[in-house]
């Protein structure tokens, strides 16, 4: 059965290894500032809001003994020829991404707005000039040039911190396509085998067991599947069972709907269109109201992978 340390699926042998002490049979302990401690305590530790405050030197340490034991086992299975238990994320959940999206915009929405305010100061600049200087037509024709290059270096800016803003936009986009994709795909390694064995063994499961698998695979698109599909074959109506395989089904749509939601509109705020590029760029934009509500909307999906700050070890 997979199990999860820091916040990572494993097998039960890597389980035993971070949690168990084999030559005494008790729970193996971690030295957390001069204390022994178990790994789910350290986890605990790790993602406490309370004790990073309190106990900023704890959480700090605790969370470098997790990212410690995180690497080891992204190591471990990077080394196992077809071993695909564990890929490298850049979060454990998928509002993550979307957050970086909104750390994309508030580097380059500003960025645009100053690039506006200088070509406006050229454009207040030129009209003062041509009612100030009317008659001097060899001055005139300096300061058009100097307008004119103004005005063509800053459509250049715009287009440059388009293509930077693309680029940010397409690393993210990449990295979040990579989770979507893994945590929807099939693997047999994310089977519960107890689980399996159970829905293999003819027994004909009642709705409040099914209920119950469904409830503890939330975060395991392979299993939703498995339990919705051994209902269907054997004329079982589930609602939870339905539903949640339905969700694990649709492999991402949602998610890939909202990150294109919010990549649309980080764009419109760097667009060369000026109306719209003010609409969107303003520090108190529909921006920050419409991602947040994503991101809020997010969390509460049915089918969404676990937040290791709310996973406790087995």
């Amino acid at each position: 059965m997979n199990k999860l340390v820091c916040g990572v699926v494993v097998d039960e042998a890597l389980y035993d290894k971070y949690n168990l002490d084999k030559e005494t049979g008790m729970r193996r302990k971690y030295m957390l500032c001069g204390q022994e401690r178990s790994l789910d305590a350290i986890e605990f530790y790790a993602g406490s809001a309370d004790y990073a405050k309190e106990s900023p030197e704890l959480v700090e340490e605790a969370k470098r003994i997790v990212g410690e034991i995180r690497k080891e086992i992204k190591d471990y299975y990077a080394a196992k020829d077809g071993r695909k238990e564990y890929v490298a994320m850049k979060h454990d959940t998928f509002d993550g991404y979307l957050k970086d999206l909104q750390e994309i915009h508030a580097k380059a929405a500003p960025e645009r707005r100053a690039l506006k305010e200088k070509m406006d100061a050229a454009q207040n600049r030129w009209e003062e000039d041509q009612r100030e200087f009317k008659g001097d037509e060899h001055y005139l024709a300096r300061e058009k040039v100097r307008y004119l290059d103004a005005r063509e270096e800053y459509k250049g800016n715009v287009m440059e911190l388009q293509r930077r803003t693309k680029e940010e936009i397409q690393a993210v986009q990449a990295e979040y396509e990579k989770h979507v994709t893994d945590f929807y795909s099939a693997n047999g390694n994310r089977l519960d085998e107890a689980a399996v064995r159970l829905l293999n063994s003819g027994i004909k499961l009642t709705d409040t067991e099914i209920d119950g698998m469904v409830s503890q695979n939330i975060g395991n698109p392979t299993m939703l599947r498995l339990v919705s599909d051994h209902c269907e074959k054997m004329g079982i109506e589930n609602q939870n069972a339905r539903v949640y395989g339905s969700l694990a089904r649709k492999a991402g749509a949602d998610e890939r709907e909202a990150f294109k939601g919010i990549a649309d509109m980080v764009e419109k705020a760097v667009s060369e269109n000026e109306v719209t590029a003010d609409i969107w760029s303003k520090p108190e934009s529909h921006f920050q109201r419409l991602s947040d509500q994503q991101i809020g909307a997010m969390g509460e999906f049915f089918v969404r992978p676990a937040d290791k700050e709310a996973e406790t070890a087995e």
